[in-house]
């Protein structure tokens, strides 16, 4: 009679056809999620930039928290509560709730583990701040909460989430509305009337949907690493066309956003892709092509600057550097010439015939090395020299100092202080607490710069070391460091997983002089998390 049973519970709860349609079910929500995330998101505002921070991270919460409640809602009014939590997991997935969020563990999800428990112990550890350490109002709401939030989202979207491209090319979708308004904030045509009210100096450090110019240029160097990425990449030359247009767009954007974070995220793309690029005649010559491409975007941002001066912001930065070289249009039209003579030779290239071998990979990593070696050189002749006098035309880019990157040297070098001068033991491995910058700032270095109050270190590294300590700026890194790792680790025929991985890996750059914010993290984790969903359940996805 118990076999006559069990085999009833096979049709019945446990059987493999339900546990597929829980699954299904199970990334339907996380799906929608997705869309919310990258579709909607990044153009969600209130008050105009007023309260732009507090929209945005009230959105993300409340649409990671109701994708939280509806998988728990599925589980309790599907009738098959006890299998959705408990039962095995299937081939493709299916049941076993927590089983599947636990089992299988990757080195990925240890690191993500290990970044959520620094904050949590450097929040328990912070007995004279704990509710705003929880919460993250001392900062940018960066606090044990939102951490939570994205600890838990990471685990659901690796576990659940059926990764398609399209939901990239809803991201990008998304990111030329952002980035249209962000060229036309450019052109001082406010179609969202965001800046009716805003001051004169407060009109170039704000722009688009996303508030302050560095955050947006985080976000719309996603846009254009996921783009550029998907061009050179995909095979279908009916979507290169739209891949390249929203590379050219987005290319211009940056460049209008005028900070200079953005040649940080370009120096991360076209000096990381060719490492991967490179083992092929054809990822050779698109490579150029997307080089020629942005460099084309350059131009015609500087042509609108001269023919349109009167109705643009200015560009005071770093581009106006290398468009007014004096070989710049060459340099162009040389990119173009040898893209084209490259494709001539190589189009009819196909399968074993198109393929190099990786040593023009060693050769790139070669160069790579030595432009980071002359970097460091002159950093290093600059400052530890006493040699800047050699370098007065970019000497605010190379001399390291209180006013380095709009005051980011100050903040460096205080925390610095700090962490060597005031810190304890406990303190230097664990943090003050999280989202606490600001109450070091204060009690130290109140009214140094006079009005200016730091409530963060303009580094994600630096921030997070003074805030939650050496574990905890370990940890991110390592999150940050094995989830690319883990999307390199087989990206033959997947697209839309190095898309995520050169977006991580503009970001991760990016981070070294710029803010965690709920405005822009929130793609980021959402991208990540949807690389590593990829890889890890690939015989799952090539099967549907």
């Amino acid at each position: 009679m118990s076999n006559k049973v069990s085999g009833k519970r096979q049709k019945g709860a446990d059987s493999p056809e339900l546990r597929e349609k829980d699954a299904r079910s199970m990334a339907g929500i996380m799906g929608v999620f997705a869309v919310a995330v990258l579709g909607i998101f990044p153009l969600a505002y209130d008050n105009y930039y007023y309260n732009i921070l507090e929209t945005k991270y009230h959105f993300y919460c409340v649409a990671s928290i109701a994708a939280m409640a509806l998988m728990l809602f599925y589980g309790i009014f599907s009738g098959r509560i006890a299998g959705f939590f408990r039962g095995d997991s299937s081939e493709k997935g299916g049941s076993g709730f927590f089983k599947r969020i636990l089992g299988g563990m990757n080195f990925v999800d240890w690191a993500m583990l290990a970044f959520w428990g620094a904050n949590v112990i450097s929040w328990i550890l912070c007995v004279d701040w704990r509710w705003d350490a929880f919460w993250g109002t001392f900062g940018r709401y960066n606090g044990v909460f939102l951490i939570t939030l994205y600890t838990v989202v990471y685990f659901l979207v690796t576990r659940f989430f059926r990764f398609r491209q399209w939901y990239l090319d809803l991201f990008l979708v998304t990111g030329m509305l952002v980035c249209g308004f962000g060229i036309t904030d450019y052109f001082q045509m406010d179609l969202l009337h965001f800046k009716e009210e805003l001051s004169d100096d407060q009109l170039r450090i704000f722009v688009s949907t996303f508030g302050n110019i560095n955050t947006y240029t985080v976000y719309v160097g996603a846009v254009l690493a996921v783009s550029m990425t998907l061009f050179t990449l995909d095979k279908d030359w009916r979507k290169r066309i739209w891949y390249f247009a929203a590379m050219m767009v987005s290319s211009v954007a940056i460049i209008m956003g005028t900070s200079d974070n953005a040649y940080l995220t370009l120096g991360a793309l076209l000096g990381f892709l060719p490492l991967y690029l490179f083992r092929t005649w054809s990822g050779i010559r698109r490579y150029l092509m997307a080089a020629a491409g942005f460099f084309t975007a350059a131009w015609i941002v500087e042509w609108a600057n001269v023919k349109y001066a009167d109705k643009v912001l200015g560009i005071d930065s770093l581009f106006t550097m290398f468009v007014q070289y004096e070989h710049f249009k060459e340099i162009v039209l040389a990119l173009w010439i040898a893209a084209a003579v490259l494709t001539a030779l190589t189009i009819r290239r196909k399968g074993e015939k198109d393929r190099i071998g990786k040593w023009p990979c060693f050769v790139w990593l070669g160069f790579l090395a030595f432009i980071a070696a002359g970097v460091i050189y002159v950093l290093y002749d600059a400052n530890a020299a006493g040699n800047a006098e050699k370098y007065a035309a970019i000497s605010k880019y190379v001399v390291f100092n209180d006013a380095w990157g709009t005051n980011r040297g100050y903040a460096w070098i205080r925390s610095m202080e700090v962490f060597r001068e005031f810190f304890t033991t406990k303190d230097k491995i664990f943090g003050y607490g999280p989202e606490t910058f600001r109450v070091l700032m204060e009690n130290y270095y109140l009214g140094e710069l006079g009005n200016v109050i730091f409530d963060n270190a303009h580094n994600e590294y630096l921030h997070y070391l003074i805030t939650i300590g050496l574990f905890g700026m370990l940890s991110y890194m390592a999150w940050l460091g094995t989830s690319i790792f883990w999307m390199a680790r087989n990206l033959k025929d997947r697209p839309e997983v190095a898309a995520c991985l050169f977006a991580l890996a503009a970001y991760a750059v990016q981070a070294t002089v710029n803010l965690n914010l709920p405005v822009a993290m929130p793609v980021t984790v959402q991208l990540l998390a949807m690389g590593v969903s990829r890889q890890l359940k690939k015989k799952e996805n090539e099967s549907i």
